[in-house]
């Protein structure tokens, strides 16, 4: 389980085993540590000594989120998972022809998950326009395929197919969730949750990464951005519509948000309420853990997450197996 402060002014210590929150005006709450796989900490708080040891010493990661829900720090044990092998072999992997296929399969995996889900909206509602735009993308990520090896040279036909695929899937849910189009910064409600939801999906494969062996930071498909965790934007791609998107639909579907979930801020800004954070941390949680079947067997998508890092790390180690990247047919 996540363990989630979001209250104002909550302390966070521990006795013996078990982790304790205290929160104003409400009962003190406590949590054994063999339970806790993740502390979140969304909101101005403080924790002890003691309970950062026992996170330690349970291997328990501790991720800060910003006010659109990005995480700004993090702390996790000194012994890291992988090894120095692993992040030399993802340097030499930069400039090889592996990183244009690990980065083709993904964007195209997310274009796919894109268009399973407007397909499953489509079949739900009846929508047979929003069917055609699915079938639309499943075409438009067959193109990816055929781009060459070399990724400096695919780059921009590579940004180009994924953002027209952007620019269809967002139209289309456009006719579900009031969002007129996809902006980083939009204060509006949608744009909010689907920020903050992004976010807190960044920590999680942010994290999957650091136990697979992978350094966060040294990325293949964005790698030119300085100061960003390149590589948790490289993997992150087709979770955004099975974790995120699909979580914010559901708040919409079932009429759960208001203006209660806005606040005031600066002189014409908003940001979200503490009411609208517990909305969308609960939602992307619980697709978090969401069980799906894979092949025989089966995994929640939290899993699947890690799963899909160690499989990178596989790849660039020289494995000679097809990368096959997370796709899921709703």
């Amino acid at each position: 389980m996540q363990l989630i402060i979001n209250d104002h002014g909550a302390f966070l210590g521990k006795r013996s085993e078990i982790f304790y929150v205290r929160m104003p005006g409400k009962p003190e709450q406590e949590f054994a540590a063999d339970n806790v796989e993740q502390i979140i900490i969304a909101e101005a708080s403080s924790i002890s000594t003691g309970a950062v040891r026992l996170a330690m010493e349970r291997e328990i990661d501790i991720v800060y989120l910003d006010w659109r829900g990005m995480p700004v720090a993090r702390v996790y044990p000194c012994r890291l998972g992988g090894t120095t092998l692993t992040r030399k072999r993802q340097l030499e992997s930069c400039s090889l022809p592996i990183s244009a296929q690990i980065i083709k399969a993904l964007v195209a995996a997310k274009i796919r998950n894109q268009a399973y889900l407007l397909k499953a909206l489509a079949k739900s509602r009846k929508n047979a326009a929003m069917n055609a735009k699915g079938d639309v993308l499943l075409l438009h990520s067959k193109k990816i395929g055929a781009l060459g090896d070399d990724l400096e040279k695919i780059r921009g036909k590579l940004l180009g197919l994924e953002g027209y695929a952007a620019n269809v899937y967002w139209e289309s849910l456009s006719e579900i969730i009031p969002i007129r189009s996809r902006d980083k910064e939009g204060a509006d409600l949608a744009n909010s949750l689907l920020n903050y939801g992004y976010g807190v999906l960044y920590s999680e494969v942010e994290k999957a990464c650091i136990i697979a062996g992978l350094d966060p930071y040294l990325g293949f498909f964005h790698s030119d951005r300085y100061g960003k965790p390149s590589m948790v934007l490289d993997m992150i791609e087709p979770f955004r519509p099975v974790i995120v998107d699909r979580a914010v639909i559901t708040l919409y579907a079932h009429r759960k948000l208001g203006d209660a979930d806005f606040t005031p801020q600066g002189e014409a800004g908003k940001r979200l309420s503490k009411e609208g954070r517990d909305k969308i941390l609960s939602a992307v949680m619980e697709r978090l853990h969401t069980p799906i079947s894979l092949g025989d067997t089966h995994a929640t998508l939290q899993d699947v997450i890690l799963r899909q890092s160690r499989q990178v790390v596989k790849k660039i180690l020289g494995d000679p197996g097809e990368f096959r990247p997370f796709i899921y047919r709703w």
